[in-house]
């Protein structure tokens, strides 16, 4: 482990309260918590490129979007690359500020338009909601990203943690059952299978035990609060993990680190893709933890987000 992450590691631990407490789940705590924390660790923000805040309408409610462009500005006629990105924390936690300073960054580092989609967070909105904010989102993408400069034919879709999980569900449900096509979806530390006993991935016993961030516990509390009923965690749109015919996914980008829970599914399912054929890239930053990639004040999460920023240049600018 880098000292920067070990030294970051055992501020967090020294924070940890006492798990033997009764402790009543207050959701607003817990997400003031977590967005304390990432504004705290995000590092400095760039402040050069241009943000607008939307709203994308659906047929019962708006969902609340950024769109980041990257720092030479909003295209005048020349129509950009655009990721959809999904935030992370158990898809219960984060918000659009938690992760302004990552969209800022990996917009100015890539050239690509980025639009952070606010969905619906569950206990309140259990599944589908999020995942049809997510869906619902990214069609709508598809059908106006002219109209804020945006090339529909180079779309690609970006998550982390339980946002990854959305990203690769929302891809699924796209090749499917539409016309429309993703070039590249990115998968960052991914929860990808909730339904599997933890033993199946040695990493979720080396580092799920509350030592590294994210716990073991808190993978089967929050993925409690997202489903109605224990048995949809065998559903593909849940454990997408299992997913079948995996060849029809865009290319895909599986970026990990060496101390998650999260890091041998991530693993497994990269591998599943090439023997399914699909074309895949995987990468492990051997050296951090979970939600890295937000911590900007950590070495190692800029090298990820210049790993990313090449990744997409690759896929969607070439």
């Amino acid at each position: 482990m880098d000292n920067e992450t070990k030294n970051l590691l055992e501020q967090f631990n020294q924070q940890v309260p006492d798990t033997n407490e009764e402790v009543a789940v207050d959701m607003n705590s817990i997400r003031a918590g977590a967005r304390e924390m990432f504004l705290s660790l995000s590092g400095e923000t760039h402040t050069n490129g241009q943000v607008e805040s939307i709203s994308i309408p659906t047929l019962n409610h708006e969902i609340p979007a950024r769109v980041y462009y990257p720092e030479q500005g909003k295209p005048d006629g020349t129509l950009l690359p655009t990721v959809i990105f999904l935030h992370g924390g158990g898809w219960s936690l984060g918000d659009l500020d938690c992760y302004h300073g990552l969209m800022r960054a990996l917009a100015d580092l890539s050239g690509a338009i980025f639009i952070s989609v606010d969905y619906r967070l569950s206990p309140e909105y259990k599944y589908p909601s999020g995942l049809d904010d997510a869906y619902h989102a990214t069609v709508w993408a598809f059908k106006n990203l002219a109209s804020l400069g945006g090339d529909k034919a180079k779309l690609a879709i970006m998550g982390d943690s339980a946002g990854g999980n959305l990203a690769l569900v929302v891809a699924n449900r796209l090749h499917q059952n539409t016309l429309l096509r993703l070039v590249a979806q990115y998968l960052i530390y991914p929860v990808l299978d909730v339904h599997s006993s933890h033993e199946i991935y040695q990493s979720r016993m080396d580092f799920g035990n509350g030592d590294y961030l994210l716990a073991r516990d808190a993978i089967d509390g929050t993925r409690n609060w997202y489903l109605n009923e224990d048995d949809e965690a065998n559903s593909p749109e849940i454990s997408p993990m299992f997913l079948p015919q995996l060849e029809r996914l865009p290319i895909t980008t599986v970026v990990v680190a060496g101390y998650d829970p999260l890091r041998d599914e991530g693993d497994v399912f990269a591998d599943k893709l090439k023997q399914a054929g699909s074309l895949a890239r995987f990468k492990c930053f051997d050296s951090t933890i979970h939600a890295f990639l937000s911590f900007g004040v950590l070495a190692v999460s800029q090298q990820a987000r210049q790993y990313l920023a090449t990744a997409i240049q690759t896929d969607l600018f070439s």
